[in-house]
Formats: structure tokens, C-alpha cells, sequence
């Protein structure tokens, strides 16, 4: 899953998680990326990552797309 499709999210040739950076099992991986960066708009929207960048943040490269804290919280410890 490396093409440009219309459903990727618009982060993913930079998204650690979606380059295969972040996890070391391929099979959570892909199951990630099913539910974030391939979803579509309701996928990332869901994504913690994604929204950081659109609020104007850089996301750090250990935050997962799922993380439990709020919005605020995260950048609150950046």
C-alpha cells in the first residue's frame, strides 16, 4: 500500500506508522492502517496524528493514532 490513492490520508508518504517506522509486527501495521490511514476521512479523523498537524502541530514520531489523551493534553506536552 505505497500508491496514491484517494482514501490515504494526505499525511502518509511522511507518517511513520503508514512507512512502516513505528511497529514491529507488519499484521498490526496493516490493521492500523486500515482503520486510520486508508479509511479515508472518517479514518482520519479518528487519527491523534492527523489531528495534530491539521490543529498546526508537528505530530512527534512515537504518537499513536489511537492514544488515549485528548487533543489538548498532547499538545499540551509537546
Amino acid at each position: 500500500m505505497t500508491g496514491d490513492n484517494l482514501n490515504y490520508c494526505p499525511k502518509h508518504k511522511t507518517c511513520p506508522l503508514f512507512q512502516g517506522e513505528m511497529l514491529a509486527s507488519k499484521k498490526a501495521q496493516e490493521i492500523y492502517m486500515r482503520i486510520y490511514c486508508t479509511a479515508g476521512e472518517k479514518g482520519r479523523n479518528r487519527c491523534k496524528r492527523f489531528m495534530l498537524v491539521k490543529a498546526g502541530y508537528s505530530s512527534p514520531d512515537d504518537l499513536m493514532p489511537n492514544d488515549e489523551r485528548t487533543l489538548e493534553q498532547i499538545i499540551k506536552e509537546l
